[in-house]
């Protein structure tokens, strides 16, 4: 296959859409029965303001049961994605992009009564010499009451919500995406095949590159385009990431074909490549 980059394109401004997140659970110990109606607002928090400043807010945790106590420990995580696009949290300080040296949250543990709202602060500090993005989750971590299980046995159940942090230092951002490659596996008996981009990002910022492959054949007749990357999925600095779309169209007859790839990654230019390939 011959693998081939390219640039195109202009920048595009992204909308960001936010939505309140609620948890129910029901669960027994053997001494108690405890149904927990949690919500957190918001959850999802981006703060893009110069270094050298700083920034406050609250999140609002809100206790909807009517007879439970919960006790709540707050905390900050490092985020990361994983392969599938799903996020995993590491302990503060572990990745390159913690938010743990620019934020502080209080109180960071409490008793939350029936029907109770209680606001957590945080204090967003941006350091003068910061540059691009840092990313990260602020949790929630739910359990009865301490006093409930003291000197009782039995395991106790711990569930946790989180509201992610995107923080900026305004004005250093840098965008810089790199299409390391894109190639075509080979299609299965019914002519379907996965086309795969694999995206590195150079810069300092979070991205979330989205775009098509568009089918081409000989003729250079554009025959199919997919489309990449739909969840919006990100990708974090200095890392890179394998994208996936199927190509799920009529069977294609024996012969050559391009598999052509552009992509959005939120800087000034598109990326654009292209592979060849061949249909036996």
């Amino acid at each position: 296959m011959n693998f081939i980059l390219g640039f195109i394109g202009f920048l595009r401004r992204k909308a960001v859409v936010s939505a309140t997140l609620a948890f129910f659970i029901l669960f027994f110990t053997e001494y108690n029965a405890y149904a927990f109606k949690i919500n957190i607002d918001p959850p999802r928090v981006e703060v893009n303001i110069a270094a050298g400043t700083e920034e406050g807010g609250t999140i609002s945790v809100f206790n909807y049961a009517e007879y439970e106590t919960m006790h709540v420990k707050v905390y900050v995580n490092d985020l990361v994605y994983l392969p599938d696009g799903s996020n995993d949290f590491l302990p503060e300080g572990t990745t390159p992009w913690s938010i743990s040296d620019w934020i502080k949250v209080g109180p960071t543990e409490f008793d939350l009564l029936p029907s109770e709202e209680t606001k957590v602060r945080y204090v967003v500090n941006i350091p003068q010499n910061a540059k691009g993005g840092r990313y990260g989750v602020v949790f929630f971590e739910v359990s009865p009451p301490l006093e409930d299980f003291k000197g009782k046995s039995g395991a106790t159940i711990n569930i946790r919500l989180g509201s992610i942090f995107l923080l900026t230092a305004k004005g250093t951002e840098k965008y810089d995406g790199e299409l390391q490659d894109l190639k075509v596996d080979t299609p299965d008996k019914n002519g379907e095949f996965d086309v795969l981009c694999t995206i590195k990002n150079n810069g300092n910022v979070l991205i979330r590159p989205v775009g098509t492959v568009k089918i081409i054949d000989s003729s250079k007749a554009e025959l199919y385009e997919l489309k990449l990357n739909q969840g919006k999925t990100g990708v974090l600095p200095d890392t890179n990431k394998q994208f996936l779309t199927r190509y799920t169209g009529k069977k294609l007859s024996p012969g050559e074909y391009v598999a052509q790839a552009i992509i959005d990654f939120g800087g000034k230019d598109y990326l654009g490549g292209q592979t060849t390939f061949k249909i036996e």
